[in-house]
């Protein structure tokens, strides 16, 4: 295991200087960037264009309690309810108290939510006890709220935004994070900063089934566990319950929100195999619908369900999900009269980088929002549209304490004389065929079911993998995405066969039981030194 992924001479390559460094620009580092005092200066830095981001993809929408008939602690208790004993009350009290002015901002930024009888349109989504999901443009509530936030952060004079910027690693020395190790424009640089918030999002690329765009790939993550801050709860990854399956086709999200406004799950035969699997059928959180879909299909020998929205109006569905309609029609699908089907698919990382409160992490000087973190909102399986609301508070609560970090600090920044040596490896790797195989992997030993057996199985493959992969220096994103891809990939599969137990979204077949008395606690990754 190479503590970077690349070799570098801080005398022999390019430098830049700024008062706080942000990775990632979707939600959660934009409004970091927009809450920071204008005095000091930041860099946004994104791995592709600043609009590619697991946010820019969010249909559904932002939970916040915005009716007279909704209760703060209503929505605090259908999140605790969703995270399966693992969630820290004081962290979702505080995201669900904050969601309303957040909201405000938003809308303040230039964001156009959807209006009805002109008050801002709220719907249901499964795991709430009420409608509270605000949402824009029908089903493409993250391609708004991104491109008001993307607009005002372009107009910030006190920052830079750098598109196709690989971020390579975290810059550490003497147990303080001091910036990044990036890749922009073929060359390597070293981005120096008082301080650093790290927002660069999540890791569905580890599986082949996946709502995330191709840049999910935990790099962030990845860089820090490498430079030494702590992880946790990398078992819990979250599938979303109904993605578009149609062969040949790519793999689209269907909006938690069309069973919140009534869709039915049904079975190759037409059954509503839900009202079977909870009181609140296709309402149920993300866990129990993905878990009992997969049931179905393995009882069934059928690859897929089917979500049926015919019994609603015709003219309302169309209206609320524009984009889905749109996706469904190019296979010849009419969503208000034909069963579209569907199957998990990995959507979020609920595992990550572990902050406090305030959005600090265990490495001095690095702070984290947004998916690549753990923050306690979740607990062991998120609530529907929690996760654009959680990076918007973290991302406030981020640039507020790095802020104030970066002002205690001496106003300067100079180079130190940082030197990392990786040497020549023998061979070139078929680095597509590695990645294939490690997403192909880990749906069928790392999925929504789990046993020992087969996590062994992938603990060993990915072991071998890791072997001759991570100790050979790369030039180029492929290869660097494979690194960060196996290594978050051992991570999970650690924490998988470490909880012996099934909670929120980590299933054991062997152990399918909730067992609070040994397991209702946080699963802290080893350190680097640790695994072997």
């Amino acid at each position: 295991m190479l503590r970077y992924l690349v070799s570098f001479d801080a005398k022999r390559v390019a430098h830049h200087f700024t008062d706080v460094l942000i990775i990632g620009g979707g939600i959660a580092g934009l409004r970091a960037a927009l809450e920071l005092p204008s005095e000091l200066t930041a860099l946004i830095v994104t791995k592709d264009k600043v609009r590619e981001s697991n946010s820019a993809y969010a249909q559904g929408g932002i939970a916040s309690v915005l009716s007279p008939e909704d209760r703060f602690e209503d929505h605090v208790e259908d999140t605790i309810i969703a995270g399966a004993g693992l969630c820290d009350r004081a962290v979702v009290e505080h995201v669900v108290r904050e969601a309303p002015s957040q909201i405000a901002d938003l809308i303040k930024y230039g964001t156009h939510f959807d209006l009805e009888n002109g008050l801002l349109a709220l719907t249901q989504e499964g795991g709430h006890s009420h409608r509270r999901i605000v949402h824009a443009l029908g089903d493409a509530t993250g391609h708004e709220v991104m491109r008001a936030m993307i607009c005002r952060a372009r107009a910030i004079p006190n920052a830079q935004i750098w598109d196709d910027t690989f971020i390579l690693d975290l810059l550490t020395h003497e147990g303080h994070c001091v910036g990044a190790v990036l890749a922009r424009g073929g060359q390597k640089l070293l981005v120096w900063a008082r301080q650093t918030i790290l927002a660069a999002g999540g890791a569905g690329m580890v599986y082949r089934e996946t709502t995330n765009p191709p840049v999910a790939t935990g790099d962030g993550m990845a860089a820090a566990w490498r430079a030494g801050a702590k992880l946790r709860d990398m078992e819990f990854m979250q599938f979303h319950p109904t993605v578009l399956y149609v062969a040949g086709g790519a793999r689209s999200l269907i909006t938690e929100a069309v069973r919140g406004e009534g869709a039915y799950l049904r079975d190759k035969d037409g059954n509503r195999f839900m009202l079977d699997a909870d009181p609140r059928a296709e309402k149920a959180t993300r866990d129990i619908v993905s878990q009992a879909i997969f049931r179905c299909m393995e009882r069934t020998q059928h690859p897929n369900v089917y979500l049926d929205m015919s019994h609603l109006d015709a003219e309302h569905v169309r209206r609320r999900f524009p984009h889905i309609d749109s996706a469904c029609r190019a296979f010849g699908l009419d969503i208000t009269k034909d069963r579209i089907p569907v199957r998990p698919g990995a959507h979020y990382m609920v595992g990550g980088v572990t902050v406090d409160i305030d959005g600090r992490t265990s490495l001095p000087g690095l702070w984290a929002a947004g998916e690549v973190s753990s923050s306690g909102l979740h607990g062991a399986n998120r609530l529907a549209s929690n996760s654009l609301l959680e990076g918007l508070v973290f991302g406030t609560s981020c640039a507020h304490g790095a802020a104030a970090e970066a002002r205690s600090m001496p106003d300067a920044l100079s180079a130190l004389p940082l030197r990392h040596v990786v040497e020549p490896a023998d061979g070139a790797l078929d680095v597509a065929d590695i990645t294939n195989s490690l997403r192909s992997l880990m749906v069928r030993n790392m999925g929504i079911v789990r046993d020992r057996k087969r996590l062994l199985e992938a603990r060993d493959d990915v072991a071998f993998w890791c072997r001759y992969v991570l100790a050979r220096e790369f030039d180029g994103r492929p290869g660097w995405e494979l690194q960060n891809l196996l290594t978050i990939a051992r991570l999970m599969i650690d924490s998988a066969l470490a909880r012996e137990e099934s909670r929120g979204c980590h299933f054991r077949s062997d152990f399918p039981r909730r067992d609070d008395e040994h397991w209702q606690k946080h699963l802290t990754c080893p350190t680097v030194g640790a695994i072997g």
